[in-house]
């Protein structure tokens, strides 16, 4: 028969553990709520209509989004320095062609960084697409608050209809899929 001694003993270890594991419990979901998901990042929906911008592009023109009106956009934030954006923007390079450019219109837009450092890094890649330079972020501050790269199917009434973060070929694979059932 179990001593008085060995019952508490029992009951104290079981207290702990459970105290322990709701302690642990509460400690993940603290640490989740502080870390921002990228849909508490996102500003914008699918459905909303695509903040309109005018940014400066590295061949010296300007460029408003509504310019570009009457064409399916694939909207994508970048920064030369992340390794997602590289596999992102080689994804970009592939599927030019794939798309009729009087339907379709690519629009590459580095985040915080200074003109000279996209321009060489679009240089060095061999890029063709339009590229255009934030170096304050202001513009990405319409869409989002953190990540790169991020992706956005704007339709040809300029409506938001996809979005995705970070590069996932199989996203990525979904946002053409998107972008084939507009044209």
């Amino acid at each position: 028969m179990p001593t008085f001694d060995n019952v508490m003993r029992t009951i104290y270890n079981i207290f702990v553990v459970a105290l322990l594991s709701v302690c642990a419990l509460g400690c993940g979901v603290i640490n989740e709520d502080a870390m921002p998901s990228h849909e508490k990042t996102t500003l914008v929906r699918v459905g909303e209509a695509a903040p309109d911008f005018t940014i400066k592009m590295l061949d010296g023109k300007s460029l408003t989004l509504s310019q570009l009106q009457g064409r399916t956009v694939l909207l994508v934030f970048f920064a030369s320095w992340c390794p997602d954006c590289h596999s992102q923007l080689k994804a970009l390079r592939d599927m030019q062609d794939r798309f009729d450019s009087e339907k379709f219109a690519i629009l590459a837009i580095s985040r915080g960084e200074k003109i000279e450092v996209v321009r060489d890094f679009v240089s060095q890649c061999g890029y063709t697409f339009p590229v255009g330079v934030d170096s304050d972020s202001q513009i990405y501050s319409l869409y989002a608050t953190e990540y790169v790269p991020r992706c956005f199917v704007i339709d040809p009434l300029g409506r938001i209809v996809a979005l995705s973060t970070e590069y996932k070929s199989e996203e990525f694979e979904l946002l053409c899929n998107v972008i084939s059932s507009l044209m």
